[in-house]
């Protein structure tokens, strides 16, 4: 636990201190961003506010917060873009709230933001946090990225989740893929990628050849 007189608690408080009055006027009495999850749907009312706080948020744990509370899917129409363009500026250091962000939008994904996804997915300078990019690509219906993740297979950042996301689109549309960029993973030291890459050539077998 951080001590109380910790600067960047304080700056955390009085940046946190004029949203929670705002969502009291509004019948939200939290004391605690977190607990407004637990309000469910009716939160919905006061998305424009979060995202509004999100948009001007410079403090890490307000970030981060504000992150998980949007990752619902009555926030999907007035947060996703917010979200991206988020995770766009904020820094890989801290990790968390740029994890936190990865998080809500593999939540919220869909086909209207596949192109600022692709986009973000494939630049490494925004580092591990990739992961769940990556993923959430996976729940996108355009067959033209199963290319995508191919080639996102080779990015030693993200190579594993590529995989995974891979192995979902290739089952959904039966596109085959080159087996070439499957087999290296077989030598992969994390388990959970060699069971994936095993699946994904077992399931190429039952497909035409690319």
């Amino acid at each position: 636990m951080r001590p109380t007189n910790d600067p960047a608690r304080e700056r955390y408080r009085a940046a946190v201190s004029p949203l929670l009055a705002e969502l009291a006027a509004a019948g939200f009495r939290v004391h605690q961003l977190p607990e407004l999850r637990r309000h469910g749907a009716r939160a919905e009312s006061v998305v424009p506010q979060l995202v509004r706080a999100l948009e001007s948020a410079q403090e890490p744990e307000l970030v981060e917060e504000l992150a998980r509370v949007l990752a619902v899917p009555w926030a999907r129409e007035l947060a996703l873009r917010p979200l991206l363009a988020a995770f766009r500026r904020t820094p890989n250091s801290p990790p968390s709230p740029k994890a936190a962000l990865a998080a809500a939008i593999e939540v919220l994904a869909e086909d209207s933001v596949e192109a600022e996804l692709v986009e973000l997915a494939c630049t490494r300078a925004h580092g591990n946090a990739r992961e769940l990019l990556v993923l959430s690509l996976s729940k996108l219906s355009s067959p033209r990225l199963v290319d995508t993740l191919a080639n996102l297979c080779a990015d030693p950042g993200v190579g594993g989740h590529a995989l995974v996301a891979l192995g979902r689109l290739v089952a959904r549309h039966r596109t085959p893929v080159e087996r070439a960029v499957i087999k290296p993973f077989l030598r992969d030291g994390r388990a959970w990628v060699r069971r994936d890459a095993k699946e994904l050539l077992a399931l190429l077998e039952t497909l035409p050849p690319a």
